[in-house]
């Protein structure tokens, strides 16, 4: 499962990086862009079931949490 998830998540941070890039350029999209790809690295180096731990990726994982909730806060902020 950890795999789909993997996929899943750098597709999804690679859609929003070239939105970015290519259509919008508002701050939001790159945050969320970063964020799941964040995220994707620390499942790639932590995995779900791990139970050895990798510091840098698990502080990935939160770093990548906070910048995709501050997407979507920014997305409905008026």
């Amino acid at each position: 499962t950890a795999k789909w998830a993997l996929g899943l998540f750098v597709a999804f941070g690679a859609i929003r990086v070239i939105d970015f890039i290519f259509y919008g350029q508002q701050m939001r999209d790159l945050l969320a862009g970063t964020g799941l790809l964040l995220i994707a690295y620390g499942i790639y180096k932590n995995g779900f079931r791990s139970t050895d731990f990798h510091t840098a990726g698990r502080y990935a994982s939160i770093a990548g949490t906070v910048l995709v909730l501050a997407a979507i806060a920014m997305r409905f902020w008026r």
